[in-house]
């Protein structure tokens, strides 16, 4: 059945490389957009083309990818990701499925969890916002800009 190949949501953690063999977990992220990013366009047009334009593709765009969390007090990967945004430093990022296989790092880089969807890459945190309204929680958004690649690993071995 084609339902027990979907991917559920529940249970996705992103995790970064915080030190040579050390992964941090963003703690209590809500969701995760952008893993994604245009190629862009080689123009090949001719100037005797009277239709339109052409183009082969170019390089990839990396993307940022935005992590939406809710603020917990005293939380240390929350001053972790704004101690990241202060250093400009690039390092390694996870997402990954659920599973019983704790994401590791090794070499300062994320890898890949047997028996784990995952999707590493490498940036750096560019901004940490956070919204505060009235009769909510405290909400933060992190925005990585993904420097590279995505190497996705869909467990289809």
């Amino acid at each position: 059945m084609a339902t027990q190949k979907v991917i559920k949501s529940q249970k996705t953690e992103v995790f970064w490389a915080s030190a040579p063999t050390a992964a941090t977990r963003a703690v209590c992220v809500s969701s995760i957009v952008g893993l994604g990013g245009p190629r862009s366009q080689i123009p090949t047009t001719c100037l005797d083309d009277d239709e339109d334009e052409t183009f082969v593709g170019g390089l990839g765009s990396p993307g940022q990818v935005t992590l939406a969390f809710n603020v917990h007090k005293s939380e240390l990967s929350h001053e972790a990701l704004l101690a990241l945004k202060a250093s400009g430093a690039e390092v390694s990022w996870g997402v990954y499925s659920s599973g019983a296989t704790a994401p590791t790092a090794v070499d300062s880089e994320m890898q890949v969890a047997v028996g784990r969807v995952s999707a590493i890459f490498l940036g750096y945190v560019s901004d940490v916002s956070v919204e505060i309204g009235a009769n909510d929680i405290w909400k933060g958004t992190v925005i990585v800009q993904r420097s590279g690649p995505i190497s996705w690993d869909l467990q289809t071995a």
